[in-house]
């Protein structure tokens, strides 16, 4: 063969080859093989607990494709601890208290920009006291603590709501918010040292509601109106840009846990006990799995009757225009509020 023909036929062949590299999908971007969840204690992490335990995680996975996906659970206690933790890199996904999830999203805004992934339900915030002398939120005084989760959890933001409304001063309760996990409160609580009130959720209201020696003062309910999101996952923007298959799944999982939850109380219970190591009863916590107390799904309520009141108090600087500024889009279309 001639040398021009030569040269000819191989600029054709690499013309071929170069049309048919482009002509060829992009390879899949790989995504993580492992996730770390943060949650704290307490029923209204139940989903992500079922989604563990029911193999919703890997089922989700597989469906997506992504068949050696290990997620990973691991517990904090309070919201500042999730928030350092998600911050830090030390977990991927956090389970934020809703005021800690706003102060996040608003913080981080230009570098990690935090957001919600999918909240996890709506639950009632009891405040409850040992004194027998205290029947309303004035009766509590200078030398008395009530126990939350953070100074920056929905309690603490619930009762800030309860002071302006008592007292028309938010700041008024503020010297008696003491921080302390929710075991160490209830058990504080009945042993009548320490503090003088908590505010508790499930199944935490189950153990407390059992003495004679302790009473309720006032709920969530009484003083907004309705329940709202206690608790959503949160993650940096980043995380989810880089693994949106993966944050898919996780949602996924999530409302496989929520309808199992719907169906199947009675092992969801005993998902819940062995988790957290509980020495409630069993029927306690089917009772307040299927009671009404606890509304989970990942669509956030409430959401921007507590975003307008902490922008009110300073703890934000400007409230979001809707919940959907406050999460990622991959569950936009879902109605909240």
């Amino acid at each position: 063969m001639p040398k021009t023909r030569q040269i000819s036929a191989l600029c054709g062949a690499l013309l071929a080859a170069c049309a048919l590299l482009a002509a060829a999908p992009a390879p899949v971007r790989a995504e993580v093989n492992e996730v770390r969840i943060g949650i704290q204690y307490g029923l209204i992490y139940l989903p992500v607990v079922v989604a563990d335990a029911q193999g919703f995680f890997a089922i989700e996975a597989k469906k997506a494709g992504l068949p050696d996906l290990k997620v990973t659970v691991q517990r904090f206690s309070g919201s500042p601890a999730i928030t350092d933790a998600v911050l830090s890199g030390n977990i991927d996904v956090g389970a934020f208290g809703t005021p800690g999830l706003l102060i996040a999203w608003e913080k981080t805004k230009g570098h990690q920009n935090v957001a919600g992934l999918a909240a996890l339900g709506a639950n009632s915030f009891v405040l409850m006291t040992n004194k027998p002398d205290i029947k309303t939120l004035a009766d509590f005084g200078d030398n008395d603590q009530i126990a939350v989760p953070a100074t920056t959890s929905p309690q603490a933001v619930v009762m800030r709501m309860a002071a302006e409304q008592t007292f028309g001063d938010y700041r008024r309760l503020d010297k008696l918010l003491v921080a302390m996990p929710h075991p160490d409160a209830t058990a504080a609580l009945l042993s009548g040292r320490i503090i003088s009130g908590y505010v508790a959720t499930a199944p935490f209201i189950s153990v407390l509601k059992k003495s004679d020696k302790i009473h309720t003062v006032t709920t969530s309910k009484d003083i907004l109106g309705e329940e709202m999101t206690g608790v959503a996952l949160g993650a940096p923007k980043s995380f989810v840009d880089a693994n949106p298959m993966v944050a898919r799944v996780l949602i996924a999982a999530v409302e496989d846990g929520i309808t199992y939850l719907a169906h199947e109380p009675l092992p969801a219970a005993d998902a819940y006990l062995k988790a957290e190591a509980s020495r409630l009863p069993r029927d306690d916590v089917i009772g307040m799995l299927t009671d009404g107390s606890i509304v989970f799904s990942v669509a956030p309520t409430g959401l921007m009757k507590l975003a307008a009141f902490m922008a009110k108090t300073g703890e934000l600087k400007t409230a979001p225009a809707s919940w959907q500024d406050v999460f990622f889009p991959l569950i936009g279309s879902l109605k909240g509020s």
